[in-house]
């Protein structure tokens, strides 16, 4: 087909799209709200808006500088998966987290720190030094609080472990290795005849 006699709405599968914007998740997400919660359920246009601002608001703090503020806090090799975790869950326990994140890494830089001894006075009594005391106590516990509802985002990466682990089996109803139940046990051999 000669290229000058294709029509408009025709294009070859070969060209270039790359002019073509990509809708951030966000946005989708809440259009697709909007949409559903207006059709399904009548919620106003003003609750919408209400909903989305706040959404905004909670925005993700970011895993580096979660991790940037535990690494001076904590003095172990910590694993940005776990990092991950702890900050999803203390973004929905602490609202002032970016700006205590902020503070820390502010304190122990200013004192040049290696430790967390270093630039721990440092720190602003009240939320600041509450919040650093819930990373501490998260990374080492694998919990955010000790109430018996709290939920558990690391078992055996927990650091109060780290220290035994070669020698003492993590607490557990299966000895024999995460998820043993799910495994066949090998058949018994035949009993010894004396």
């Amino acid at each position: 087909m000669n290229p000058e006699k294709r029509s408009a709405t025709e294009v070859p599968a070969t060209e270039d799209v790359s002019h073509c914007e990509l809708i951030p998740r966000r946005i989708l997400v809440k259009a697709g709200a909007s949409v559903v919660g207006v059709a399904v359920f009548g919620v106003t246009t003003r609750r919408i808006a209400k909903a989305a601002v706040a959404a905004d608001a909670l925005a993700t703090v970011p895993t580096d500088k979660f991790m940037t503020a535990s690494n001076f806090l904590i003095q172990h090799r910590l694993s940005a998966g776990v990092g991950a975790r702890l900050a999803a869950i203390l973004q929905t326990k602490i609202p002032t987290l970016d700006a205590d994140l902020d503070a820390i890494i502010r304190a122990a830089t200013e004192k040049n720190a290696k430790m967390v001894e270093d630039f721990f006075d440092a720190l602003p009594d009240g939320q600041v030094k509450d919040t650093a005391h819930r990373i501490i106590f998260g990374w080492y516990a694998g919990v955010v609080d000790a109430s018996p509802t709290a939920e558990v985002f690391a078992y055996e990466e927990a650091l109060m472990y780290q220290p035994t682990k070669d020698a003492i089996a993590l607490p557990t109803y299966s000895f024999n290795g995460p998820d043993h139940w799910t495994e066949v046990d090998p058949p018994l051999s035949a009993m010894p005849e004396f």
